[in-house]
């Protein structure tokens, strides 16, 4: 949005210096004031308009491009945040998995989710047919597309005190291979927030499994994830494990969806639904 960088050079600010204050990586910025992200996420837009004190200018100029560019193409839309996460159903439930430390960004993690419902996922989802290795046999199962912006959500720990982190990501697919990159730190580098990048696997439209690691500096957090996708492939729930600022196999939940307050509610949902899991 060239308005960004208008405010931007007035503020007398680099796109670095920009970057770092609403803690958002550079590369990410520079891409969305290029318009190679093509609409903005709305996050980043309404922290760059707070710090360049914008007073919602703007966000007001982000939904009108959004209006104008996808309004008629809506995603999906989870009406009320009800009662989802129910893992109940076998297929839902995760038990194991891969986590960050500090605040994690953690977690090469895939989809998050808003309100819930049950309408057929959009952008975020849509099936691909994927290709058949022969003529004969049943039809081979539709890939479901996880490419795009995610939100992902950690209940992670710090001395001991339980810390939720979330974080923007961005998801690129090749075949059953997810590759994960964090855009946002979600918290201060003080409060132990970092940028971290994964690579996880699709097993059956089912289960995704795989690996995440910090990128930032000496933070040393890494370790594994394991989770469960949901059949309309709009969010993702499951465990992480891993080498965390409190040690060694550190674990919690972990979510991702199309919103941060997806994610949230379904990390909420687990801990209600399973309190003996730490």
């Amino acid at each position: 949005m060239g308005a960004i960088v208008q405010r931007r050079k007035a503020a007398g600010l680099s796109q670095a210096q920009l970057a770092n204050r609403v803690r958002y990586q550079p590369s990410y910025l520079s891409k969305a004031e290029r318009g190679l992200l093509g609409v903005p996420s709305q996050s980043l837009v309404a922290a760059i308009d707070a710090e360049l004190n914008a007073g919602g200018a703007l966000v007001e100029l982000r939904r009108h491009a959004w209006l104008e560019d996808k309004g008629g193409q809506a995603g999906v839309i989870w009406r009320g945040v009800p009662e989802e996460v129910d893992i109940t159903d076998r297929r839902q439930l995760i038990v194991g998995g891969g986590a960050v430390a500090v605040g994690p960004a953690a977690a090469a993690a895939l989809p998050a989710v808003p309100a819930l419902s049950d309408a057929p996922a959009s952008s975020g989802a849509s099936a691909v047919p994927a290709p058949r290795s022969g003529a004969a046999g049943p039809p081979a199962p539709s890939r479901i597309d996880l490419s795009g912006r995610w939100w992902t959500s950690w209940q992670t720990f710090r001395d001991g005190k339980e810390i939720r982190s979330s974080q923007e990501v961005s998801v690129e697919q090749a075949g059953e291979v997810l590759r994960i990159e964090a855009v946002s730190r979600g918290l201060a580098l003080e409060e132990g927030g970092y940028l971290w990048s994964g690579e996880l696997r699709v097993f059956d439209n089912e289960i995704v499994m795989g690996w995440y690691v910090a990128v930032d500096g000496p933070v040393r957090s890494k370790g594994t994830l394991f989770l469960s996708l949901h059949p309309h492939g709009d969010r993702l729930t499951g465990r992480w494990v891993g080498l965390s600022y409190d040690g060694l196999f550190i674990e919690g939940w972990g979510a991702m969806a199309r919103s941060e307050e997806a994610t949230v509610t379904l990390i909420d949902r687990l801990k209600k639904q399973f309190p003996k899991v730490a």
